[in-house]
């Protein structure tokens, strides 16, 4: 019979522990209203209603001597973790290996700097050293992009 609410598993895990530990388990209950025991049960193993794994552990590695709900919740919370086999990575075949690489050599290529781009201050040092008149401003700022005058933050 398939469990279809949350209900049904506390009738089966009594159904269980009346089968289980029989008289034993029928006489801490007596005097009291059964249902009330149920919705007390009910609320205590909530937390487990959508997975039901745990509880199926602890009806499995019950005590010898009548648990009371806190000691079944206690069971049930140490049901261990599933364990699951890792997959084995799937192998990229030679030839998208290849044509990866040859895409990032082409992007990489493409991204590189087709010119100097401290080429101008080079070329205006050159030009002063060369003893071509240069105004003084000018020749300063190629100085400081090239770090030979006069230290910026961003060298």
């Amino acid at each position: 019979m398939a469990v279809e609410t949350f209900t049904d598993v506390i009738e089966a895990i009594f159904t269980k522990m009346q089968v289980r530990y029989g008289a034993t388990w029928l006489r801490q209950w007596e005097g009291v209203d059964m249902n009330l025991v149920k919705s007390d049960w009910g609320n205590e193993l909530s937390g487990f209603a959508r997975n039901l794994e745990p509880l199926r552990y602890a009806l499995r590695n019950l005590p010898d001597r009548c648990p009371n709900v806190s000691q079944f919740h206690a069971i049930a919370n140490s049901c261990p973790l599933p364990e699951f086999k890792q997959l084995e990575a799937p192998r990229a075949s030679e030839k998208v290996v290849a044509e990866q690489i040859a895409k990032q050599t082409e992007l990489k290529a493409a991204m590189a700097p087709r010119h100097d781009p401290k080429a101008w201050a080079k070329a205006l040092v050159n030009r002063a050293e060369a003893g071509e008149n240069i105004r003084p401003i000018a020749l300063k700022f190629a100085r400081q992009a090239l770090g030979t005058e006069g230290k910026q933050k961003w060298q």
